[in-house]
């Protein structure tokens, strides 16, 4: 028997976009994943070691998106045009891959948060990666990695509410799926960094 393709998941988006009733909420969302990003970024060769300035610059920016280049200059010591000049090569080597809006998620009509790990019922079945590509264009969808472990992959997903969650669930499986599901609910967020704030190696 032939392999049953799931809808595509433009539908599946739409029809939790409906079922929810978030639609701007999901505009919003879909923000926290969009970034300016240079275009060229990833076929630039990358340096072989950034200096104690370089990381200097990332740990402000990763902090703060917006800081001016004259902010991130008085605060190292360096010249405005110096600063400019070493963010664009930054960007450019790919050690800066964009920049982006942190929203209140709760604030914006989305206050559920979940995991969802992902496995298969046969261990020689290694996982549909392009499905699971695919639901990033999933609003609800925030994350996917694939992991070491009993699971294959683990996703972070945020709704409305707990309806919004199953809808991403049964959009995730699709008809006659191998794929099982364990899904964790955040109960509260005791922090969450803005980004990754690099130091010194050891």
């Amino acid at each position: 028997m032939g392999r049953i393709v799931p809808p595509p998941l433009s539908q599946s988006k739409d029809n939790w976009i409906a079922k929810t009733g978030y639609s701007v909420g999901a505009k919003l969302i879909k923000l926290t994943k969009r970034s300016r990003t240079n275009p060229g970024a990833s076929q630039m060769p990358a340096k072989t070691e950034l200096d104690a300035t370089d990381r200097r610059i990332l740990r402000i920016l990763s902090q703060d998106g917006r800081a001016s280049y004259q902010a991130v200059a008085d605060e190292i010591g360096l010249s405005r045009p110096a600063i400019m000049e070493r963010v664009k090569r930054l960007e450019e080597s790919g050690y800066i891959r964009g920049y982006r809006v942190q929203l209140d998620r709760p604030k914006i009509g989305f206050p559920v948060t979940a995991f969802v790990a992902v496995r298969y019922g046969s261990s020689d079945y290694v996982g549909d990666e392009p499905r699971m590509r695919e639901m990033e264009k999933h609003p609800g969808v925030l994350e996917c990695h694939h992991i070491a472990g009993d699971d294959c992959y683990i996703l972070k997903v945020v709704a409305p509410n707990l309806e919004g969650v199953q809808e991403i669930l049964r959009d995730l499986r699709g008809p006659n799926s191998q794929m099982n599901t364990r899904t964790t609910i955040v109960l509260s967020t005791l922090f969450e960094k803005p980004g990754f704030m690099p130091t010194e190696p050891d």
